[in-house]
């Protein structure tokens, strides 16, 4: 790929005039094929026909910020459930027809709605999840400088057993040496490997498709990714490994505490007033959900981040808002909620379809099962146990090795086995 004023000439003007172009054109060629398959989906999965999902697109200039989009494709699973009601594992819900789809990636098709809106391009990095924004390094948000694309130049050149940081740097590759020449390059291997190979163009063709945690090794291009925590303490000494397991080069401290001059081998550079003077990613590392909570939201528009250790096991449709660390071992499973300033600690699991509330606390060893839903601002001490379908108002605080077998409806601390309210 050659760098040089083609490259600009044909972003700058060219570009999305041929997005238009191709999109029409697609759209009045493969009309016909788009409402065979939308037929077919109906007739054999049901509706709705096209599946929607959020996903990020480029990033606003004005803003600073990607945007959100909704992401068409059509359908290729089910939607059974088990005698609870849960949707089963997505290799279950995967039809043989669904397979066909993504295979040849016709699923792809409805994407030309999203190439004629603007929301993507013909040829780009492909748009991944939301909930990933948080988890790239500065070099790797690069692939969100262009408009994602339908294929891109990691998808024709790399395999889908490559690492998530090896798609990555293709992705930056590619945005760096945008060419007229290359996009139709890409368009044609795109073409050969999913209609005369038949090998699919995304990793996303797999129905387990193996979720992006974050950096998991050292790379030269993560040298400018800078974590500041907030808290030296034990906490802080656990964040800053994930840290450094993910990615981060330059790791410091912030705590008001004058006499601690460093944490774990960190500097502590001061008291967190100097907050306001750094640009840097910032995590809040005290356990208290109390002093956790008022300093998340004082942060106001700072960069928090959340941190999640590369043995961490997680569902791929689980959502995770900002500022939570996840620790090594826990397990989250299947359409899981967990909300902002969570600590989900070591070897603690936490079973399909629960929600758990901002600013919980879930201790080392804790294990949560299936449709639990926990509210703000609660503790579950170590080795405490809720049982299935079970609901814990805010405020909660459920002692250590406690059993959990019915709602509690009241704020309070609960222990033993069936955990009861201690009276005062």
């Amino acid at each position: 790929m050659n760098i040089g004023k083609n490259k600009r000439l044909y972003q700058k003007y060219f570009k999305r005039p041929f997005d238009l172009f191709c999109s029409i054109l697609a759209i009045l060629f493969f009309f016909w094929l788009f409402i065979i398959i939308a037929i077919l989906v109906r007739i054999k999965l049901g509706s709705p026909i096209l599946f929607t999902q959020e996903r990020p697109g480029r990033i606003d200039p004005k803003t600073g910020k990607e945007t959100i989009f909704k992401l068409y494709k059509f359908r290729t699973m089910t939607d059974q459930r088990d005698e609870n009601g849960n949707l089963l594992p997505d290799e279950i819900r995967l039809t043989k027809f669904g397979k066909i789809l993504r295979a040849t990636s016709l699923d792809e098709i409805p994407e030309i709605f999203n190439i004629l809106k603007g929301d993507m391009s013909i040829i780009g990095p492909r748009p991944l999840l939301v909930k990933y924004l948080d988890r790239y390094s500065q070099e790797q948000r690069r692939r969100h400088e262009v408009r994602p694309g339908l294929s891109g130049y990691a998808q024709v050149n790399g395999r889908n057993a490559i690492s998530w940081e090896d798609k990555f740097k293709l992705d930056v590759e590619y945005v760096d040496n945008i060419t007229f020449l290359n996009d139709l390059k890409i368009i044609y291997q795109t073409f050969i490997k999913a209609f005369i190979k038949r090998e699919g163009i995304h990793s996303e063709q797999s129905s387990t498709m193996e979720e992006f945690i974050g950096n998991t090794k050292s790379d030269s291009n993560l040298s400018n990714k800078k974590l500041v925590i907030i808290g030296a303490s034990g906490h802080g000494k656990v964040a800053a490994d994930i840290a450094r397991l993910t990615g981060y080069s330059e790791i410091s401290f912030l705590d008001d505490n004058e006499n601690i001059k460093e944490c774990n081998g960190y500097p502590v550079l001061g008291k967190t007033e100097l907050l306001e003077t750094l640009d840097n990613d910032i995590f809040i590392a005290i356990g208290n959900n109390k002093i956790r909570r008022e300093l998340i939201k004082n942060l106001q528009n700072k960069k928090l981040v959340t941190l999640i250790h590369p043995s961490a096991v997680i569902a791929k449709d689980t959502k995770i808002e900002k500022g939570t660390v996840i620790m090594a071992g826990a397990v989250i499973n299947s359409n899981c909620f967990i909300g902002e300033g969570v600590i989900i600690n070591t070897s603690s699991s936490i079973d399909h379809d629960c929600y758990i509330g901002n600013y919980t606390h879930v201790s080392v060893g804790c294990h949560i099962a299936g449709t639990v839903d926990i509210g703000k601002n609660c503790w579950l001490g170590i080795g405490s146990i809720v049982s299935n379908n079970i609901a814990i108002c805010d405020g909660s605080i459920i002692g250590a090795g406690a059993v959990v077998i019915k709602n509690i409806e009241k704020a309070g601390t609960y222990v033993g086995v069936p955990a009861i309210q201690m009276v005062k």
